[in-house]
């Protein structure tokens, strides 16, 4: 590592204070930073146009960054298009691809204000949710009314039939056109009895199997599940009771998969469309212990489907903001989820598919070229040059990422009328755009997890530099502080290991007791921290 700048007066001091530590052979300490790769930032020409003076408007008036509402939005925005439609990236193959994604939002806790940021796009989602409970209420009145008529139709139907069968003529027998009437009117009403409304849902807390299958059975385009902390819903599929979960949610994912559930006392239900998007936020040091597992092998492709994990730069200044919401546009960006909740995209110039019912758009003829060398340069050169593996499984997923993004931008402009056809090239362009900022978070994400020693280090080095620790100290000494990520006795003794190697410690033993435990090693502390 860097050896820190020092000027000649310090390396003078360093020397008049090493004479006094006995016969250490001090050495200048090296830096020790925290492995946290720079990311870019979320530029405004990268929010849709028609979502944009909405965003930044939150955005500013929360003082966090833009980044956490606008992966919120669309996240959202791909959850009620959902199965609804799909592209197909390639001119002439098949391959399907299902704008569902999933989204992280990572921040310290009460620092970036998570929760409130996507709280801003998900209360749209929760009043269109309303809405169409309101609607269902309505139907609802409106089925039993219908059903009510039926059955009392019904009821007069067999009754004119036991009248026909108690008149008789002389030879016993019953008029055969009365009857025929009455079965005519029989299976008449039986066909026009009208299922029961079903009340369509956009978001849930919910993550069982038999729930999501419910509710998938009856919300064909899909259903967004949104956790707080996202954290506890992946260690809960990590325990051995949540593995079927996990699996069901990793092939929810895919957004075009189908799944069939029998219960005793519930009986068959069949969802023949499983397309499950998914948000939430993480703290970074709770996520840090679990992408460690996954780069020890513990790994199945749950982190990479996260495609829309964003971790900012926190905001390095703040000013207190009182206006008033921007409710115009923020009513604007609600019409847009309200027409793409409804739309029927064959009308808007999607195709219907010959082996499904799901209709698809194509790129146009400039959007297709983009998106060919955007693919070609992945696969290519990303992909095939990439160190980390986790990080290479991660833009393995992005093949999927670029066209659900383009599309999700493409029927944004489709709901506001300003599109009509095969998706763009300007759509295109801007999700190429937005592939390479998460790539940069990403980088940050995993980076945080290559080496855990070296962050319990760096906390270690901000409080030797404090001077919170005796010279010298054990790591009891350290374990008794209960500081975050130094609670753990590997934990200390793998930073002090590192801190060794960086001039920072040197360890003494003392000499091993005939009788009891022996004695804990003492790590002095390099002079110049003194």
């Amino acid at each position: 590592m860097k050896q820190d700048p020092y000027s000649q007066l310090q390396l003078h001091l360093f020397s008049e204070m090493n004479s006094g530590f006995g016969s250490f052979d001090w050495k200048l300490p090296n830096e020790i930073e925290a492995k946290t790769p720079p990311v870019h930032a979320l530029r405004a020409d990268l929010i849709p146009n028609s979502y944009r003076l909405w965003l930044e408007d939150a955005s500013c008036r929360m003082q966090t960054p833009p980044d956490f509402a606008t992966i919120s939005a669309i996240v959202i925005t791909g959850s009620i298009i959902g199965a609804g439609c799909s592209i197909r990236p390639k001119q002439f193959d098949d391959w399907e691809v299902v704008p569902n994604l999933w989204g992280a939002c990572i921040g310290r806790p009460s620092v970036v204000l998570k929760t409130p940021s996507m709280r801003e796009p998900m209360r749209l989602l929760e009043q269109l949710q309303a809405e169409y409970g309101n609607k269902f209420e309505r139907d609802k009145v409106a089925a039993e009314f219908d059903a009510m008529a039926n059955k009392a139709m019904l009821d007069d139907v067999k009754g004119r039939l036991s009248k026909t069968a108690k008149g008789k003529g002389k030879d016993g027998l019953v008029n055969s056109d009365d009857l025929q009437k009455l079965k005519a009117d029989f299976m008449e009403l039986s066909k026009s009895s009208e299922p029961e409304p079903t009340r369509r849902l956009f978001k849930t807390n919910e993550t069982s199997i038999q729930s999501m299958t419910v509710i998938q059975a009856q919300n064909e385009r899909g259903i967004l599940v949104f956790r707080d902390e996202l954290i506890g819903l992946l260690v809960k599929w990590d325990r051995e009771d949540g593995w079927d979960e996990r699996a069901y949610f990793l092939e929810g994912w895919n957004g075009n998969g189908s799944y069939t559930d029998f219960k005793i006392g519930r009986g068959l239900t069949d969802a023949k469309s499983i397309c499950i998007s998914l948000l939430g936020g993480i703290q970074p040091d709770k996520l840090r212990s679990y992408l460690y597992q996954a780069m020890r092998g513990n790994n199945d492709g749950l982190m990479q489907r996260l495609q829309l994990a964003v971790w900012p730069d926190e905001p390095d200044s703040w000013q207190l903001i009182d206006t008033p919401p921007n409710t115009e546009h923020k009513l604007h960006a609600y019409n847009i989820m309200k027409v793409l909740a409804e739309m029927d995209f064959s009308l808007y110039g999607a195709m219907a598919g010959e082996d499904s019912d799901r209709p698809f758009f194509h790129f146009d003829e400039g959007g297709q070229a983009i998106f060919n060398e955007w693919l070609t340069e992945l696969q290519t050169i990303k992909i095939q040059h990439e160190e980390n593996p986790l990080m290479a499984e991660h833009l393995g997923k992005f093949r999927s990422l670029m066209p659900s993004l383009a599309l999700i931008f493409h029927c944004i402009e489709l709901a506001e009328g300003k599109r009509q056809g095969r998706v763009t090239a300007e759509a295109a362009q801007l999700a190429v755009k937005w592939c390479k900022y998460l790539e940069s978070h990403a980088r940050r994400v995993y980076a945080m997890a290559e080496s855990p020693a070296h962050e319990a280090a760096v906390r270690l080095s901000k409080r030797i530099k404090r001077g919170v620790l005796s010279n010298p100290f054990t790591t009891r000494d350290v374990i008794r502080k209960c500081w975050h990520g130094l609670r753990e006795r590997e934990e200390v003794e793998a930073a002090c290991n590192i801190l060794i190697d960086e001039n920072w410690l040197i360890i003494t033993t003392k000499p091993k007791p005939v009788i009891g435990r022996p004695p804990l090693p003492d790590y002095y502390i390099n002079p110049v921290f003194l």
